[in-house]
């Protein structure tokens, strides 16, 4: 752990990557008595509603993990590349403007169609009626039947030009409005230009396979060309390094929350 503090405290730029492994999204998908519950809606539209639902739930345990990489930037020049979509990083007082989150999350709406780039806040009041809704709805009670008919009377919403359904702005929509996030693509790609020969600090923490062009390659790309950089992966199973960046890249075994508690601590 202290080598990783070293190159903290060594780098001009830190660049944090959070993984699959870190959402709430793919916790809450494999949660087995959130699937048996789920079986019960008929609208399958309803479904990224409820999903969002259960994710602000639960959004409040992962403030302590975003709290302590906050910690740990204190005073660093830092951006943070994320694939979560639970959105829990901007509720703990991390600089929006150092973040990008490329598959979107749960706090816009886009056209299903794209007929436009326009993006739309999320209808309260139908967010509200279907909470108000899924409380009430319990797997084996006889009363269930009532709330999934009061669930299935609320209407869908739609997009005020065409008509058609909206969806929220991640990479789930079959046409995603990637305009959602490009801006701070954008900025994200200009401060990574700042970084060239400079000492890089580069952590990933539960970073899979499931986007790797996003993370987990232009990260190990940095840190072959960059001679002053240096990678430390962190999973509990895709901790390993490429043969290119031997002795530059460090995997680490460990779930990135467990990690996040042992450097904080030794700071």
């Amino acid at each position: 752990m202290k080598q990783v503090i070293d190159k903290i405290n060594e780098a001009d730029f830190v660049l944090i990557g959070l993984g699959e492994e870190v959402d709430l999204l793919p916790k809450l998908q494999h949660n087995s008595e959130y699937q048996k519950k789920l079986e019960l809606i008929k609208n399958s539209w309803m479904v990224p509603y409820i999903e969002k639902i259960e994710i602000d739930r639960r959004v409040e345990e992962k403030k302590e993990f975003y709290h302590l990489i906050a910690h740990c930037l204190t005073g660093k020049n830092y951006f943070i590349v994320s694939i979560c979509q639970d959105g829990g990083m901007k509720k703990a007082g991390l600089d929006e403007e150092r973040i990008v989150e490329p598959c979107g999350g749960y706090g816009k709406m886009q056209c299903s169609e794209r007929c436009s780039t326009e993006l739309y806040d999320v209808p309260l009041n139908i967010l509200q009626s279907i909470e108000r809704y899924w409380k009430e709805v319990n797997v084996g009670e006889k009363e269930v039947q009532e709330e999934l008919g009061l669930l299935e009377s609320i209407r869908e919403p739609v997009c005020p030009h065409c008509g058609k359904p909206l969806v929220f702005n991640n990479v789930n929509a079959l046409k995603y409005v990637e305009e959602g996030y490009l801006t701070q693509w954008s900025i994200y790609k200009k401060w990574l230009q700042g970084t060239m020969n400079k000492k890089v600090c580069l952590i990933e923490m539960g970073v899979g396979m499931k986007y790797p062009t996003v993370i987990r390659w232009p990260f190990e790309k940095i840190a072959f060309y960059n001679q002053k950089a240096e990678l430390f992966r962190v999973h509990s199973r895709l901790y390993q390094i490429t043969e290119e960046i031997q002795g530059k890249g460090h995997g680490i075994c460990q779930k990135p929350e467990e990690f996040m508690k042992e450097l904080s601590n030794a700071f």
